[in-house]
């Protein structure tokens, strides 16, 4: 029996076998006839091009082979090869069959007219690789012998008028890859069978055809592009379908699809896609959930989608992609919108707010990663919209965070309905006009800005011009005389204090400020100019005595180029400070050509403060008398002047002087030669840099309270008149900002910076203290009482205070202190010091300004350098303790230093990376970290460090008490901690009212 079986099984395989073949025996004079056949039947002699055609005395030569005269005919290409080399394709590469055999015709744009049916399919079925046909005048229907085709590659027959429908059987041409069929039509249903069960089908463009029904292409799992504009296809994608995994393209524009989008399309269906257009349908319902990063291109113009922006959408918030969602139903904070159904009914378009019920308020604006741009672009205006776009500019979107540029402003197209009109505005000559329903979204249009009658005055037609013109009329009174007040009010007191302090001389007792100065690296410049070194000493010290009057200071001792200076206020030695540098700045100092003789450059002795006290004091107050705002320092004929000596004269030795200060209390009895408060000054002043201003936590105190009055301090000495002609413009913003947001620091006002504080060697019982104060001894008003910061431990200016000073002599907290024109110039010594024994710093939570990320990319004082990308990314962190409110105070100062504890040891463990910014009241901390993983891994650190912490009685009880699993682990114990992280770039990076560095 089996034999008997495989001799049947061979005989049939040998039927099929010779039934193939005898299908396929065509040879090249049969298709070079079948050629002559179409050149007849479609309009041959018209052709544009028709060059070789019928000539059969052609002798054709291709590849070194002698072909049949149709290879030469023009558009007709043939076989070369019997066999296919490797890596040879037969549809690319002209190999695998007879040489001979037609293997593409290619007639584009040629004039073809006739029935497409004309063509003998079957002369050509099991060779020919493409018909390309485009752009003629063929018609016809491509019939079921187009199914005929076993090696078809490529058919291009855009542009023609075939009609009918896609043949039954199509997919059968597995080897089918690109199908265009755009610019006909062809009508019907599309085939279920469009691709077999081994398709190549990889691009199929049916564009501008009349196809209909559904679009059925779940089987199609080799596509890669689709492209069906233009038809009436009314459903396309629906729950349940199949994938497609290699898809990138999908082109379904003006069909009139309907329905709403599965909510996991991108996800399950199309989860390659990089191109989807589905401008003009009916589409409706929410937008489907976002999940491809290589999706570059959505157009869903024209529809009637409804409700937000799925936050999941920020993925496509990128420069690149386009996002074109316009003309639809979105709304950012709509509540109760129609139905999908309703919104498919409705035939006339609907207006914004009656497609929703009600409106949210709280809702996010944007979807994350978007904000509007300060850039306005005409809103594009269509027949179909859900509000009047006429005459309307609203703001494009960009990238979060970022400041309007080519890189930051995205592709993204919304109406303006969506986030309520906010920021548009009107073209010239109309008007915004306000046509909100009560309960339902705002809705704004442009108008026509239209006038009165003609007849009636303004006083009737703005009866309420008036009452402005009355009120600020007031406001314009009050603010003159408060004014006159501010500029002239203390002036007087002013001058008596100050001539009082000029009379008394060296300070007896009671509080007073030590500065020491000296020039860097003196001893050097002596030795390498010994000629020059008495000019530049009589320069110096010429300088320093004027600013020194100028300031009501007295010198106490001075040692070749080092001065010791003391003044009664420590607002007069910063201010001396302050002048003297700028003072030395502009000095033209002696260059080391006049060494050898040189006279033509020769600088004079002090210029240009070489005029005597007098002169200098009468400047100053015909300067005062000539207020400008700009307050410049000199004519344009001085600067001029001083420009070209600048240029024509040698360059000079830069002389650089380094000053400290240190504040305390000299007792009855006590001599200045000595002084702690002096020795202090002397090491405040050793660390410091040649041009730097350092002083102590003391004097800190007495003069924060007064930097706007040291920044009108100039190479001239202080200008209260421009504090008090500021304080007048200024009075009514300062005035609404106690009420709307929290003081901020002028930009010119002088700066301070805080470079940290550090622990001297030995204990604070080895360091000697000063004398006690007696009782009822008076000190300055202005020095007494500051409060002292939690975090960085500071002396308070009293009598008791200052008796102990330095209230943590083991201890030295330092300041810098800048002019707000010169402040830049900190980044150039950033938080070097020059301490002789390399003092450490005290703890992480004491490190100084520049310490903290970004400080030295941000701008200070008064520069206008832009400080936006510049700025790195940075995180901070809010930390603050849950129902702090129930501590008191004794209890909170308890908590705090327990805080304060687990904030420096969580530090620690970060390697140093982190920066506490300010401790706020409450028990609430602000830090910021150069990276986020630190900043992550100090807020769990410190979680755990708070339940590990012993805490007192009073932070153990309700609602701080301890509460513990069911295998008795701990889940909370003590004050609970409340902490926020945020990444990102800030906006400015500015030193607070206390030098340490504010993020915004």
């Amino acid at each position: 029996l089996m034999p008997d079986l495989f001799l049947l099984l061979l005989l049939l395989l040998l039927v099929c076998a010779t039934h193939s073949a005898a299908e396929c025996t065509v040879s090249p004079e049969d298709q070079q006839q079948a050629l002559r056949k179409v050149f007849s039947a479609w309009g041959g002699p018209t052709w544009r091009r028709k060059e070789g055609w019928l000539d059969t005395s052609i002798e054709c030569e291709d590849s070194g082979l002698q072909l049949p005269a149709h290879c030469c005919w023009h558009g007709i290409k043939c076989y070369i090869s019997r066999t296919c080399s490797d890596g040879e394709r037969p549809e690319f590469d002209r190999c695998g069959f007879e040489p001979g055999l037609v293997w593409e015709i290619s007639l584009e744009s040629n004039n073809l007219t006739g029935d497409f049916s004309s063509l003998d399919h079957n002369a050509f079925a099991c060779h020919l690789s493409g018909i390309r046909l485009h752009n003629n005048e063929l018609w016809g229907q491509l019939g079921p012998d187009f199914n005929l085709y076993r090696k078809l590659y490529v058919v291009d027959l855009i542009a023609n008028n075939l009609q009918g429908p896609l043949p039954q059987g199509i997919g059968q041409i597995s080897s089918l890859n690109l199908l265009f069929l755009s610019g006909n039509s062809l009508e019907g249903n599309m085939p279920s069978d469009l691709c077999g069960n081994n398709t190549r089908l990889f691009s199929f463009a049916i564009d501008d055809n009349n196809f209909s029904g559904s679009l059925e292409m779940s089987r199609c799992t080799q596509l890669g592009y689709i492209l069906a504009r233009g038809n009436r296809f009314d459903q396309v994608f629906r729950s349940g379908i199949s994938t497609l995994p290699q898809i990138k393209g999908v082109f379904l524009e003006e069909n009139g699809i309907h329905g709403t989008l599965p909510d996991d399309m991108f996800i399950s269906f199309l989860p390659s896609l990089e191109q989807l257009g589905l401008r003009n349908n009916k589409l409706s319902g929410p937008l489907p959930i976002m999940s491809l990063f290589s999706l570059k291109y959505v157009d869903l113009t024209d529809n009637r989608f409804a409700g937000p922006v799925p936050d999941s959408w920020a993925i496509m918030a990128r420069p690149g992609s386009e996002v074109y969602l316009h003309t639809n139903y979105l709304s950012c904070c709509g509540t109760g919108p129609l139905s999908p159904e309703e919104l498919m009914e409705a035939n006339d378009t609907l207006r914004i707010d009656d497609v929703y019920n009600g409106v949210d308020y709280n809702a996010p604006l944007l979807p994350p990663s978007l904000e509007l741009a300060d850039e306005l672009q005409t809103v594009f205006v269509h027949q179909r919209q859900s509000f009047k776009a006429n005459g309307m500019r609203c703001p494009k979107l960009k990238l979060a965070g970022q400041k309007d540029g080519p890189d930051s402003v995205l592709d993204w197209f919304l109406d303006p309905s969506y986030y309520m009109f906010i920021k548009c505005e009107c073209d010239e000559g109309l008007h915004m006009v306000n046509l909100t329903k009560p309960g339902r979204l705002p809705y704004l249009e442009c108008q026509p800005i239209t006038g009165g009658n003609g007849n009636e005055s303004w006083e009737e037609a703005y009866p309420w011009a008036i009452v402005i013109i009355v009120v600020v009329g007031c406001v314009l009174l009050i603010t003159m005389l408060l004014g006159l007040y501010l500029y002239k009010g203390t002036e007087v007191v002013q001058r008596l204090n100050n001539l009082k302090k000029r009379m008394q001389g060296l300070p007896t007792s009671g509080p007073f400020t030590a500065v020491v100065t000296d020039i860097q690296g003196w001893t050097g410049l002596c030795a390498q100019y010994p000629e020059l070194s008495w000019k530049v000493i009589s320069i110096h010290n010429s300088i320093l005595r004027k600013a020194r009057w100028n300031n009501f200071g007295s010198t106490h001792e001075t040692e070749g180029d080092s001065f010791t200076m003391v003044f009664y206020d420590a607002k007069d030695a910063v201010a001396f400070c302050l002048q003297a540098q700028q003072m030395l700045g502009l000095q033209q100092w002696p260059s080391p050509k006049e060494e050898n003789g040189d006279d033509d450059h020769s600088t004079p002795l002090t210029s240009p403060y070489a005029a005597s006290v007098s002169e200098l004091l009468s400047k100053k107050s015909r300067s005062n008398q000539s207020f400008s705002l700009l307050h410049p320092l000199s004519s344009s004929k001085d600067r001029m002047k001083r420009q070209s000596m600048i240029q024509e004269a040698p360059t000079p030795i830069d002389i650089r002087v380094r000053m400290g200060l240190a504040t305390g209390f000299l007792c009855a009895g006590e001599t200045l030669h000595g002084h702690p408060t002096i020795e202090l000054a002397k090491e405040v002043s050793d660390a410091a840099t040649g041009g730097q201003i350092l002083m102590e936590d003391s004097t800190f105190d007495a003069v924060k309270d007064n930097l706007g009055e040291l920044g009108t301090v100039d190479a001239q000495g202080m200008h209260l008149d421009r504090l008090r002609m500021r304080r007048v413009f200024n009075w009514p913003g300062c005035f609404l900002c106690r009420f709307i947001s929290p003081a901020t620091a002028n930009s010119e006002d002088a700066v301070v910076l805080d470079m940290g504080t550090y622990t001297k060697a030995g204990t604070p019982d080895q360091v000697p203290k000063q004398a006690q104060p007696p009782h009822g001894t008076h000190t300055n008003a202005s020095m007494i009482g500051r409060p002292s910061r939690s975090f960085l431990p500071l002396s308070k200016l009293s009598p008791a205070g200052l008796a102990r000073k330095p209230a943590r002599p083991h201890e030295l907290h330092l300041y810098q202190v800048l002019s707000a024109a010169g402040a830049e110039r900190a980044k150039a010594w950033g938080s070097t010091l020059r301490l002789k024994d390399a003092l450490p710093l005290k703890d992480s939570l004491s490190k100084g300004y520049f310490d903290a990320p970004g400080t030295l990319a941000a701008p200070l004082g008064m520069s206008k350098r832009p400080a936006d990308a510049s700025l790195p990314l940075v995180t901070t962190v809010f930390a603050t303790v849950e129902h702090a409110r129930v501590l008191s105070s004794r209890e909170m100062r308890q908590v705090e230093r327990g805080l304060l504890a687990s904030a420096r040891t969580c530090l620690d463990q970060v390697q140093g990376d982190g920066y506490l910014c300010r401790v706020f009241g409450n028990l609430k901390l602000m830090l910021c970290f150069s990276k986020p993983e630190a900043a992550l891994a100090w807020s769990c650190a410190m979680q755990e460090c708070m339940m590990a912490r012993p805490w007192p009685r009073a932070a153990m009880k309700e609602p701080f008490k301890e509460m513990l699993d069911q295998h008795g682990n701990f889940i909370f114990r003590g004050p609970r901690l409340k902490i926020g992280i945020s990444f990102g770039r800030p906006d400015s990076i500015q030193p607070d009212h206390l030098g340490r560095a504010d993020y915004h």
